[in-house]
Order: structure tokens, then C-alpha cells, then sequence
């Protein structure tokens, strides 16, 4: 009790008799993390005050996911809305570490009102606050404050240095708890504290106060422990827990992916905690998958390191930072022939900008780019990769349109998956170290196909499909072709996934001026013939322009390159339509960038 503070809304104005009247009608309990104060739809009997931890407010509506209302901390109050009006509960009070509360039931709650008329005016006034955010929809992000890092081997024992320094270069407080308070001292972090000894067992109380403290000074508290010390009892106190496991080691010693799986049994909550984050050198070569029944609600995350230096990509740092801020910052690729190309000069602009993105969706050529972005290839060495391999040999260059039948030529023979496969051999989209979605049509029921799992070429080849190259790909009950023909710019897509923040990229909205010879200002006596495959090609794109409107509304951010200048099929010119991407990117860049920051950083 005696963690009352006359500061705290409730409290505002109050004698000392009148606080210690509230104290004599409360009743302190202690709920366990994970465990519900008190559920949405019941009948409200009580009021609660936190004295120490977190809880989490929530609420389903219609069937849908939770979504998260508010997160709470030492001396708000919940409940009250309830013992008013009489009405059911509107939310659901989860505990988000071990809690303690005074819960102040019905009859005492009327009397104290009654005694102590300050406390009637310090609910109103709350009360109005509360339905003053809900009037302007204020939507809270739950922005996890306490995070296990659990190191498994000496090659992720840096991790959390890494991922500490990337918080705090983001402006960001952060203290640490740790098992190894001397590694951290060498470092020269100021803000430690020691972990408590799990072999002999936890001070829960003890680690309850200190954590609440420390959760109300800083930003972040990270958690910096090996698994071998790790117990459910601690990592329930986490909000969100990132479990590295080395990937390559993985498919031999299983002991780490078995103690996570029995921990999952022992607490059933920790699902809705832990993440596993494997991890593997950045080779030519992405490493195996392990399959594990070890289920959690977060899907596994996938990182690359460098092999002599063990930092991780900067790229999954950032990812590390979206997560914290409760964020999931996605990209969206178009389709476009070889205008896609001009994403890689996007991508090349938005990376040297600190920009990174934590799903990729790809339609056609944007599917090939977000194929291998996921793969780990820098824009650069994908360029070079795709002029080569879809160039016209030498010998053609004097023939009419050589771009054209080259490029009918290989897909009519199948001969695009061998070029493919040179590259990306078996790797399947599980692997990839992004995660990524491919847009294709199905034309058996017209619908679009998103494939977010099998084997990355072939459904790259089933999105880039393109109807005048190709006849459809047949699989079980499908005929498939390129996904431009419904979803050009697969924005639509990523908010399915519940993407938070879209950047699109159209490098097909802006058409060529002129069709065949023609121009709007050519009058009909001088109107040239056009043949049957530009035909066919121009009503192809004209109508996956229109088209991408629908789907790009459901964007933050586009960026549109001019790409009109150049052919469709024309891959050699790889480096100008790179240049126009990244011209247009840094364009926009102030702009983009402010709007990118300001969402995250958002409170």
C-alpha cells in the first residue's frame, strides 16, 4: 500500500485521510502475468488500481483479431465505467507481467464515492479523457517495453549488444538486464542490472519492483539472457521474447526447439510471447529449413550475419526497431515487364536512406525483385544478374524487335526457369530471409493467387506470366498467369497481413505518349497501323493501370518512376531504368522520409 502516489490521477487533490479511505475499501491482489483482471461482456464488479506492472486493455469487435485499446501502467485505473453505468465490461484487462492491484468492489466503491467527493470530480475528469481519445479514434500501438533476447550460442551472443546500440542510435533509453553484467561493462552501458540467479529461483517480488521501476525510466528494458538459464517464470515477464537460434546447427541439436516446445506446454501464454528468430551466415546459399512444432502466435523470423564480423544486417536491426515499436512496415513491388528493373534503383534509394522494410509483396517483375531482395542479393548484383540473363545474344541485336522474340522465345521454351534456377536452385519461400508474397491470376475462377510459401522460381514463372509470352502455368485446378492482369501494384495484398505502413511502387503508372507510331495529336489521315501483339500489349497495360489505383489506395506512400521511354521487353537497358528509380526515390525522399519516421516514432 505503501506505493500509492498522491500524484496519480485517481488520487489528484486528496487528503491523506481521504487516500488512506481508499486504501481501507481496496483489497491488494496479484495477478500473474498473462492472467485477466476481467473479460469483455462480463458484469463489472469491482474497480482496479495498479500499483506495480502492466496490463493491457483490449477488445474483439465483430469476430476480428484483438486489437489493443490501451496499455497501462502504476497508478491508472480501470473498471469504473462499469460499477457507473452498470453496463457490461467494454474491455479486457490482461496482465502483461506479474501485477498488483487494489480492487475496490461495488457497495465500497459507492460508499467511497459518497465520503470522498474529490474522487467523483478525478473520475470525471478521466471518464472525459478516456471518450475524448475514443471520440478521435486514437488508436494505441502495443509498443513491447520489456524484451527477452535469449542467446543460444557464441555466435548470437552479440545480438543483443547489437540490437541495444541500434535502439539507442534511434534516440531511445534503454536498460538492460543480464546474466553477464561484466560483458556489458566492457562495453560501457551505464543502465544494468543483474538478472536474478534462476538456478536458485526467482524473487518474483523482488524482480516485479525492479522491472516496474525501470519500466517507468526508460524506453525499452532488455533482457539479455542464455537459454540455459531461462525459465517461464522470467520470460513471462517479458512482453515479447526473441529467441535466437543458430539455423544451420539447428537440424542436428534440437534441444533448444524442445525446451521452447515444453515451455509452450508448461505456460500456455508464452505463445502469444515468444518469437523464434533463427539465424545463419550471410552465404551464397540460404540455409535449410527447420521444421519444429514449437508454434507460437508470431511467425518465425529469419536473420543473416556477417561471417567474420557476426554483425547482423542492418536491415534486420531495423526490423528488430519496427517490432518494438509495434510496427510492421511493408513493401509493395508492381509489375511492368523490364521497367521492374527501376525497383532495384528504388530499393537502392530507400536503403541508403536507413529505410528497411519487414514484408515484401511483388506482382510480376516486382515479384522477381522481391524474390531476391528476400534472398538476401543487393540491388546491384540482382541488376547485373537479370540484364544478363534476359539479354538478347550478340547475333540478334540485328534483328527487328530482337527484345521481343528473345523474350517470347524464352518463355514459349520454358527456358525462363532455367535462368532462374542458376541463381535461387530449390529455395523456397519459407527460406527467404524477408518474408514475401507473389501475385498471380488464376483463370479458372478469375481470381487472384497469393503465395506466400513453396518454391520461390515457381512462383516467380506463375507471376510473371504474362499472357502474350505464355500459355497459362497448369497446377491442381488452376490456370495461371501474370498478376498484373487484377493486382498490378499488390498494396491490397500487405494490408491483408496487416501491414501497418505501405510504401508502393508503380513503375507502370505513366504510359508511353505514343502507341505504335501514333501520339493524341496525330490526326486520322495519318494514323499508322498497329499489329495484333502491340495491340493486345497496350490494352494489357492500359487496363493494369487502371487497375492499380484500386489497389494502390490502400498505400501510405507512392513512388511512381517514368519509366514510359522504355520498352517493355527491353532488358538491356538495365543502368537508366536503375537510374530513374533512384532519381525518383530521392526526390520524394524528404517527404517519404518525414512520413516514414513520424509513423514510427508515432507514441
Amino acid at each position: 500500500m505503501n506505493n500509492l502516489n498522491r500524484n496519480w490521477p485517481l488520487l489528484h487533490e486528496l487528503s491523506d485521510s481521504e487516500i488512506q479511505k481508499v486504501i481501507d475499501a481496496a483489497t491488494q491482489r496479484l495477478f500473474k502475468s498473462g492472467e485477466k483482471l476481467c473479460l469483455q461482456h462480463e458484469i463489472g464488479e469491482s474497480m482496479f488500481i495498479i500499483l506495480i506492472g502492466r496490463v493491457r486493455l483490449s477488445v474483439h469487435r465483430n469476430n476480428e483479431a484483438e486489437q489493443i485499446l490501451d496499455i497501462i501502467q502504476p497508478g491508472d485505473h480501470f473498471g469504473e465505467l462499469s460499477l457507473l453505468t452498470g453496463s457490461p465490461r467494454t474491455a479486457t484487462a490482461t496482465a502483461l507481467m506479474d501485477t498488483t492491484v487494489l480492487e475496490i468492489y461495488k457497495q465500497d466503491f459507492y460508499d467511497l464515492v459518497h465520503q470522498v467527493p474529490q474522487l467523483s470530480t478525478n473520475l470525471s475528469r478521466n471518464i472525459g479523457s478516456w471518450l475524448q481519445c475514443e471520440l478521435t479514434r486514437k488508436v494505441t500501438r502495443h509498443k513491447p517495453r520489456i524484451i527477452g533476447l535469449i542467446r543460444t550460442s557464441e555466435k548470437t551472443a552479440g545480438f543483443a549488444k547489437q540490437i541495444v546500440q541500434f535502439f539507442i542510435s534511434k534516440r531511445k533509453v534503454v536498460d538492460v538486464f543480464s546474466d553477464r553484467i561484466t560483458y556489458w561493462e566492457f562495453i560501457e552501458h551505464k543502465r544494468l542490472h543483474e538478472t536474478p540467479n534462476t538456478q536458485q529461483g526467482t524473487n518474483s517480488t523482488l524482480l516485479q519492483l525492479e522491472l516496474t521501476k525501470a519500466a517507468e525510466q526508460c524506453d525499452h528494458i532488455i533482457i539479455d539472457i542464455t537459454g540455459e538459464k531461462a525459465i517461464p517464470e522470467l520470460l513471462m515477464q517479458c512482453e515479447r521474447v526473441w529467441w535466437f537460434l543458430d539455423q544451420v546447427k539447428s537440424r542436428k541439436d534440437t534441444s533448444f526447439i524442445e525446451q521452447i516446445h515444453n515451455f509452450l506446454k508448461q505456460q500456455t501464454e508464452l505463445a502469444n510471447r515468444i518469437q523464434i528468430v533463427w539465424t545463419q551466415p550471410k552465404l551464397h546459399r540460404l540455409a535449410k529449413i527447420v521444421h519444429h512444432h514449437a508454434t507460437t502466435k508470431y511467425e518465425d523470423m529469419r536473420c543473416a550475419y556477417d561471417l567474420k564480423t557476426k554483425n547482423l544486417r542492418l536491415a534486420d536491426l531495423t526490423r528488430f526497431y519496427h517490432s518494438a515499436r509495434g510496427v510492421h512496415i511493408c513493401l509493395a513491388l508492381g509489375g511492368g515487364g523490364a521497367h521492374g528493373l527501376a525497383h532495384l534503383g528504388v530499393i537502392a534509394a530507400l536503403e541508403e536512406n536507413g529505410l528497411f522494410f519487414d514484408r515484401v509483396a511483388g506482382t510480376s517483375a516486382g515479384a522477381i525483385i522481391a524474390g531476391g531482395l528476400g534472398a538476401g542479393y543487393d540491388q546491384q548484383h540482382l541488376l547485373k544478374l537479370i540484364s544478363r540473363e534476359m539479354k538478347p545474344p550478340s547475333f540478334m541485336k540485328f534483328v527487328p524487335w530482337s527484345a521481343k522474340w528473345y523474350l517470347m522465345w524464352l518463355f514459349r521454351f520454358g527456358l525462363v526457369e532455367q535462368r532462374f534456377r542458376k541463381y535461387l536452385k530449390d529455395v523456397t519461400i519459407e527460406q527467404l530471409l524477408t518474408p514475401v508474397h507473389m501475385v498471380s491470376v488464376d483463370l479458372i475462377r478469375g481470381k487472384e493467387i497469393i503465395r506466400s510459401t513453396g518454391d520461390v522460381v515457381s512462383c516467380i514463372l506463375e507471376s510473371i506470366n504474362y499472357p502474350l509470352f505464355g500459355k497459362p502455368i497448369f497446377r491442381d485446378g488452376l490456370a495461371l498467369v501474370d498478376g498484373g492482369v487484377l493486382i498490378n501494384v499488390p498494396s491490397s495484398v500487405l494490408r491483408k497481413q496487416r501491414a501497418d505502413y505501405i510504401v508502393a511502387v508503380d513503375v507502370s503508372t505513366k504510359l508511353s505518349s505514343n502507341f505504335g507510331m501514333n501520339s493524341h495529336n496525330t490526326r486520322a489521315a495519318d494514323m499508322k497501323s498497329v499489329g495484333y501483339f502491340s495491340t493486345l500489349n497496350r490494352v494489357l497495360n492500359v487496363s493494369a493501370r487502371e487497375l492499380a489505383k484500386l489497389h494502390m489506395s490502400e498505400s501510405n506512400f507512392l513512388i511512381a518512376p517514368d519509366t514510359s521511354t522504355y520498352s517493355f521487353e527491353d532488358f538491356t537497358r538495365g543502368n537508366e531504368l536503375f537510374e530513374i528509380g533512384y532519381n525518383a526515390t530521392q526526390e520524394v525522399m524528404p517527404e517519404l522520409k518525414q512520413s516514414y519516421e513520424n509513423f514510427i516514432e508515432k507514441e
